[in-house]
């Protein structure tokens, strides 16, 4: 999806969960995703290369032409709901309408909870759904049934994420008709 993105140009917002040492993380019983571990980083993969990392800090400030001058968007937060982050509203009311195509860990979590929350404010949503993973999750199956009331949309990855078409390039010379 995101060499996808990349090669298309298409802006991505991304997030990042951190939870503090010694606290539950939200997405399992073991120890996940905790600061200052490589389990908080972002797999390398999904990090393209004109990004902005928007950080923990509460405020709603936000830099000027924002997807004009990056292609990424990082939001780090500390629970599962990206609309927790204060500069989340801004950043979506800068946007114009569109649809967002959702994927990641987490699908009862914040998966749903990214994908109804941007629903409820008017965006279109497409979930990947080869492109999710549920951990394992009892919730997952309700989170499923509760996007797909909500107007999302479930789709393979395949069918998303599709090359521009290349222009036809005639070839250099035509064969000439045989002469009788």
């Amino acid at each position: 999806m995101f060499a996808w993105a990349k090669a298309e140009g298409i802006p991505v917002l991304s997030t990042v969960l951190r939870v503090r040492r010694n606290e539950r993380g939200p997405l399992a019983d073991v120890p996940h995703c905790v600061e200052g571990t490589q389990g908080e980083r972002k797999i390398p993969r999904t990090i393209l290369p004109r990004r902005i990392d928007l950080g923990l800090r509460n405020t709603t400030d936000l830099p000027n032409d924002l997807f004009d001058r990056y292609q990424q968007v990082i939001v780090e937060k500390r629970h599962t709901d990206i609309f927790a982050h204060a500069r989340i509203e801004r950043l979506l009311t800068e946007l114009s309408a569109g649809t967002f195509v959702v994927f990641g860990v987490g699908l009862a979590h914040g998966i749903a909870q990214a994908a109804i929350g941007l629903r409820s404010r008017g965006f279109g949503v497409i979930l990947a759904e080869d492109a999710v993973l549920d951990l394992g999750d009892d919730l997952a199956p309700m989170a499923a049934r509760r996007m797909e009331a909500k107007g999302v949309i479930f789709v393979p990855a395949r069918e998303i994420v599709c090359p521009k078409p290349k222009p036809r390039v005639a070839p250099f010379r035509e064969a000439l008709p045989a002469r009788k």
